[in-house]
């Protein structure tokens, strides 16, 4: 054991309870600066033989609840923080890639697969509104859908965020089955191109139920739009 250390040790082994408390009479904020103290010290028990409870006591429980209380909501609202800024670097790394992208082969390809992964989804769907030269049918993960398509599941809706207990087949495919929650953003990548659909499928049912990730997808569609816009208009 290093010296100092040692020396640290055998200080506080001497220290007395007299000087513990003139120390805290002398710094009656010391509590305030180690908080978490509180939830290691012992309430004093009722004084017995009166019938007179100790308040102190009493304050002092009620201190060491507050303060696990607030320490819990401290850890749930980092643990909160941490999750949005994973997902905030996750699309951020998408953006990028999308943009990097040489051709529309290339956009479609990372959009219909490797965004799935890249995102941690269970699932990714790519849909255009059949009209003009696009006919109805799937080209290399792009699905060319009947008109009313994105009505039917968006209505007049930019971007829907929910909870799923069975999502649809139509949308996740055989991967239907594992979603539990699902982001849908509406796409208008021109004014020349019926509107489209982009569809993403979580495993975790509160993974889109919360809204907080409402602002991205609507990022990650818009970039998704004018990456499209370059090759399709």
């Amino acid at each position: 054991m290093p010296q100092e250390q040692e020396n640290t040790e055998r200080a506080l082994t001497s220290l007395m309870a007299g000087e513990v408390r003139d120390y805290l009479l002398e710094h009656p904020d010391f509590l305030v600066d180690n908080s978490d103290l509180l939830a290691t010290l012992i309430p004093p028990s009722l004084r017995h033989g009166d019938k007179v409870e100790d308040f102190q006591g009493y304050m002092l429980a009620r201190l060491q609840d507050n303060f696990t209380a607030i320490k819990d909501e401290h850890d749930d609202l980092l643990q909160l923080m941490q999750e949005h800024l994973q997902r905030q670097n996750r699309i951020n790394a998408a953006i990028l890639s999308l943009l990097d992208a040489k051709d529309f082969a290339g956009a479609l390809g990372f959009i219909t697969h490797d965004l799935r992964l890249l995102l941690d989804q269970e699932a990714v769907g790519l849909f255009l509104e059949a009209g003009g030269a696009l006919q109805e049918g799937h080209y290399a993960g792009l699905h060319v859908v009947p008109e009313g398509f994105v009505a039917t599941h968006l209505g007049e809706r930019e971007i829907v965020l929910e909870e799923k207990a069975a999502a649809s087949p139509v949308l996740f495919g055989e991967k239907a089955g594992a979603v539990r929650s699902q982001a849908l953003v509406r796409l208008s990548i021109s004014d020349e191109l019926p509107p489209g659909l982009l569809a993403f499928g979580h495993r975790e049912a509160m993974y889109y139920a919360t809204g907080l990730a409402t602002e991205q997808m609507e990022t990650l569609g818009a970039v998704v739009e004018r990456c499209l816009n370059k090759w399709l208009v």
